[in-house]
């Protein structure tokens, strides 16, 4: 008899997550049957569900059972990694969010991760293939810039204390290349033509650039989870007017796995970067403890521990 399995897909940022899952199915025999954020199949030969995060439609209907939701990123470390209605279990990266997670966590590891794990010897390619993408020509640092909260309106809590004077030091860092690449959120994205930055516009083959960068600045994107796993340095931007905005929720910690810089003082900005770059493994303890405890299984095997369990349950 025909198996059959069901992923359904909601935000395009998702399919590095789910994609792995679905190809490790695949390559086992199963057949998948496609659902979407709107409309779930019903198959009755359907074995189980699986689908990603967040959105409004994750409570409105159960999936077909056994079901599972898995977290793409930047949740693990904000506890937003919580059961919702409908779902019989959350897959989770780490054994600190098993333990943390009320309901029926699975501490498995992170698809996404095996990624960058099992292609980390192919860093210098990837940076070729930056460097020949945008016309980069010489051998300065790549710098990665990845904001998540770059807001224009006045009426936002998120809006750093001067985007402009963000991008003009950005754009203008010293002996470094720098590639402009805001999340789908930050509503500054047009903003850039007003500066050298060069430009990814969007989050596809984003694995390309965390693998082939020297240097991240970010905020509170899981893209500083994933830079860390890669051990590279990762300047941080915090908005304080966020309470808790680098803080893991419940816990007297603070996410300090690089230089930190506060949104309404960018004047040590440069410092930290060019400290970041002839010192790269200034903060290796701290990106060690925080992929530990955030992404936990680093082995490369997260895909097939993932599916091994879906088997065992859904078989």
């Amino acid at each position: 008899m025909m198996k059959k399995f069901q992923i359904i897909r909601d935000f395009v940022q998702y399919d590095m997550v789910i994609n792995p899952i679905e190809d490790e199915l695949k390559r086992r025999g199963w057949t998948i049957v496609t659902g979407t954020a709107a409309s779930y199949n019903k198959d009755n030969d359907v074995k189980g569900s699986l689908g990603c995060q967040t959105g409004s439609w994750i409570s409105a209907k159960p999936p077909i059972s056994p079901s599972f939701l898995v977290f793409h990123g930047v949740s693990f470390i904000k506890l937003w990694s919580r059961p919702h209605p409908g779902w019989d279990y959350v897959i989770v990266a780490s054994k600190f969010f098993e333990e943390n997670v009320e309901g029926n966590a699975l501490g498995l590891g992170w698809p996404q991760g095996d990624y960058y794990i099992n292609n980390a010897y192919r860093q210098q390619e990837f940076k070729n293939k930056i460097k020949e993408r945008h016309g980069l020509k010489d051998e300065k640092p790549i710098i990665l810039f990845a904001p998540t909260y770059l807001k224009t309106s006045e009426k936002s809590a998120q809006l750093p204390g001067n985007p402009d004077k963000l991008l003009d030091i950005v754009s203008n860092l010293p002996h470094c290349n720098v590639i402009f690449m805001p999340h789908q959120m930050c509503d500054y994205k047009n903003k850039y033509e007003d500066y050298s930055l060069k430009v990814k516009s969007d989050y596809s083959n984003k694995y390309e650039y965390l693998l082939g960068c020297d240097l991240l600045i970010g905020d509170i994107s899981s893209l500083v989870f994933e830079f860390s796993l890669l051990n590279k340095p990762v300047v941080l931007l915090n908005n304080p007017k966020i309470r808790n905005y680098l803080n893991v929720d419940g816990y007297n910690e603070s996410l300090d796995l690089g230089d930190i810089i506060s949104i309404d003082d960018f004047s040590k900005l440069r410092e930290a970067v060019d400290n970041s770059i002839s010192f790269p493994d200034r903060y290796y303890e701290k990106r060690s403890y925080w992929v530990d405890k955030a992404l936990g299984y680093c082995d490369g095997k997260s895909t097939d521990r993932i599916v091994d369990k879906i088997e065992e349950i859904c078989e």
